[in-house]
């Protein structure tokens, strides 16, 4: 392997069970966008031929915890689930041409500690300035004999399709809790509001629905809701597929589609073992004491 020059960048991904850095060559980052982009065009297929509602939201969920135990996140998308099934969808519970929810579980940036507290960031593309030679790999690596990665915390994203104007103008008892909650009164006449105060109702409510998650954080910044937009893209991809394209950016390869895609929850199945919603844990958790933490 030829020497690293001070001048050039290298690409490195992090083994998650060993907690090493390894070289990744152009032709593996090639090899991850192809492998993205079959899993994006296959989601967007079955929705498309099995005739599922289309995304409309994109809800981003961040916790007031720095939660890595991924079996928590599931249990509080089961809990969202319902709500939202129960609320919305009443009459045509899991019925996904009616109504759809896509689950998608997203860490945060990983990153290096040290014994003393310091903490550095890691990127996926390091200059070889600052790092040092390994004369027995022949691999430029961090001096930092003391560190240990890290790996992010999770955070949520939830696609969900439009909610019927008509399910807002005659909401039934829980929906009109609901609505008390967050915009403040139960009933909206069908005769007396605009296009975008009913875009502004529906976004509000399925704030409210989130905000009854024990584990969602209390700030205003912790759920964010967007509505598709046919104008909007991303890495090519417009509309709710560039909802979905974004919800699966980190989708490279088969472990991160498995860690990434809530396959139990979503409403429409990816992978061949899926959990039956009547097996559902329908209340929400608290953090356990045996859960790890920083």
């Amino acid at each position: 392997m030829p020497d690293m020059t001070t001048d050039k960048e290298y690409f490195y991904q992090v083994d998650t069970d060993t907690q090493t850095k390894e070289v990744v060559t152009t032709t593996d980052i090639k090899e991850w966008k192809l492998n993205r982009n079959k899993l994006r065009d296959n989601i967007i297929s079955q929705i498309e031929t099995e005739k599922i509602a289309l995304p409309a939201y994109h809800i981003t969920l961040s916790y007031f915890d720095d939660y890595r135990n991924r079996d928590i996140i599931i249990q509080q998308h089961r809990y969202i689930r319902n709500q939202m099934e129960e609320i919305f969808n009443r009459r045509y519970r899991n019925r996904s041409d009616k109504s759809s929810i896509l689950f998608f579980i997203e860490r945060h940036k990983s990153y290096l500690a040290d014994s003393i507290g310091n903490t550095y960031n890691l990127f996926n593309r390091v200059k070889t300035d600052r790092k040092v030679k390994n004369t027995i790999t022949n691999i430029m690596e961090y001096d930092y004999v003391d560190s240990e990665i890290r790996m992010g915390a999770y955070h949520s994203h939830i696609l969900k399709s439009d909610i019927p104007d008509e399910v807002i103008f005659s909401p039934h008892m829980k929906l009109k809790n609901l609505m008390r909650e967050t915009i403040g009164f139960d009933t909206i006449p069908d005769n007396d509001i605009s296009m975008a105060a009913m875009e502004t109702y529906k976004i509000k409510l399925l704030e409210g629905v989130c905000r009854r998650s024990k584990i969602v954080g209390n700030s205003r910044a912790s759920i964010k809701v967007v509505k598709e937009n046919a104008d909007a893209y991303y890495d090519g991809y417009y509309g709710w597929k560039g909802l979905i394209s974004y919800s699966t950016k980190t989708c490279y390869n088969a472990y991160k589609m498995m860690e990434v895609i809530d396959n139990d929850n979503s409403s429409l199945s990816l992978f061949p073992d899926r959990k039956p919603i009547k097996e559902a844990i329908k209340k929400g958790i608290l953090p356990t004491d045996n859960e790890d933490k920083p």
